[in-house]
């Protein structure tokens, strides 16, 4: 998890983002690398007379990259929660926000609810009157324990300026 906490005077934000393991370049050396244990592997199979390596080797290299591709690629969301003294604005999205939800600070609560089945994760909620959005998918349950009971103490107190 990465989460950031930034209070100004009058606003508090938090980020939630995944934990991002690998980088792009990262990412691009590992498929290299690989990919070089696997033709190489597969070039001494053809002295052999294994031909039949090199399809196989070529499928487990596309299904590595296209694995390595959508982690690296997810690792741009992003949700942002911005409390101000009157109303809380909730954006999520890829690299950029691409959905919105905004609520009035004093109407709305945050819920931590148990997850559907006994071993699902819990839910972290944002909502007002049986209407809102979750938070924190990428967390684990200590991690979104925190974060809601950060957001519950901006929710509740009262705004000091």
């Amino acid at each position: 998890m990465s989460n950031r906490f930034e209070t100004h005077e009058h606003m508090r934000r938090l980020v939630i983002a995944p934990n991002a393991s690998l980088t792009v370049a990262q990412a691009q050396w590992f498929l290299i690398g690989m990919c070089t244990v696997s033709f190489g592997i597969a070039g001494a199979m053809t002295m052999l007379g294994l031909w039949l390596v090199w399809p196989f080797a070529g499928l487990e290299m596309a299904a590595l990259g296209a694995g390595l591709y959508v982690s690296v690629r997810d690792n741009g969301y992003r949700e942002v929660v911005s409390v101000y003294d009157d109303r809380i604005e909730v954006e999520a999205g890829l690299n950029e926000a691409e959905r919105r939800w905004e609520f009035p600070r004093l109407l709305t609560q945050v819920r931590l609810s148990p997850g559907v089945y006994r071993n699902s994760p819990s839910r972290l909620l944002v909502t007002r009157h049986g209407h809102g959005c979750e938070l924190g998918r990428c967390l684990t349950d200590e991690e979104r324990l925190e974060v809601a009971e950060k957001l519950k103490a901006w929710v509740t107190a009262p705004w000091l300026p």
